[in-house]
């Protein structure tokens, strides 16, 4: 695993130093209608008012612009594995708390949050085979579940699409909830009602009262 995550952080350093650090490209994004769609979405979990939040793969801290620009009054932390991505997000955020951390190497960070957010992290795979991809991707939720006191929001690329690129990974819907009962919990929500080609999942630590 170690070698796939030094793949996917090459890729992203390249494309921050093909673009504007402050565009949705320089973390492989398009179009700030869509990023911000995303995040209307996964923040659709719950309040974050007053709430500890991990936005884990920050890249440049587009998520911490989005809670700024609601006004969402909350503990903002990010993570990233690039040192290069997380030295830009302090220079855009300079009283930011951004870290570097490997969850996947026990580098000691145990810190507990409300509530993690990843938004983008698993959909490129840079080339490398489908199975290694997804068993990084669910190494990955089983450390961040570790340290989410009441829930994940996770957002995936759905594999029924009209065409598909080697480089990106197209999530098995069903595979997902079985990963999702069996590794972290039974009580989840699944959104595919918004206009992306992806589906994004909300896993809670605990039942949620109907409306």
């Amino acid at each position: 695993m170690d070698e796939h995550t030094r793949r996917i952080k090459n890729r992203y350093e390249q494309q921050l130093e093909r673009h504007d650090k402050n565009s949705p490209e320089a973390v492989h994004w398009v179009d700030e209608d869509r990023v911000r769609l995303r995040y209307d979405v996964l923040t659709g979990i719950g309040n974050l008012s007053g709430k500890k939040i991990l936005d884990f793969g920050c890249g440049t801290g587009l998520f911490l612009d989005y809670l700024n620009d609601q006004n969402v009054n909350c503990e903002y932390h990010g993570w990233d594995i690039s040192e290069t991505m997380i030295k830009t997000a302090k220079d855009r955020h300079p009283n930011a708390n951004f870290s570097t951390v490997n969850v996947l190497n026990d580098d000691g960070n145990s810190e507990a949050f409300d509530y993690a957010f990843v938004s983008g992290v698993f959909h490129v795979k840079t080339g490398s085979d489908p199975e290694e991809h997804r068993k990084w991707m669910y190494a990955i939720l089983k450390e961040l579940w570790k340290r989410c006191d009441k829930g994940i929001s996770v957002n995936f690329m759905t594999e029924h699409v009209d065409w598909k690129d080697d480089d990106l990974y197209y999530c098995d819907l069903d595979d997902l909830v079985e990963f999702c009962v069996d590794e972290l919990s039974r009580w989840f929500t699944l959104r595919r009602d918004y206009k992306l080609w992806e589906h994004t999942l909300y896993v809670f630590t605990e039942a949620q009262q109907t409306p």
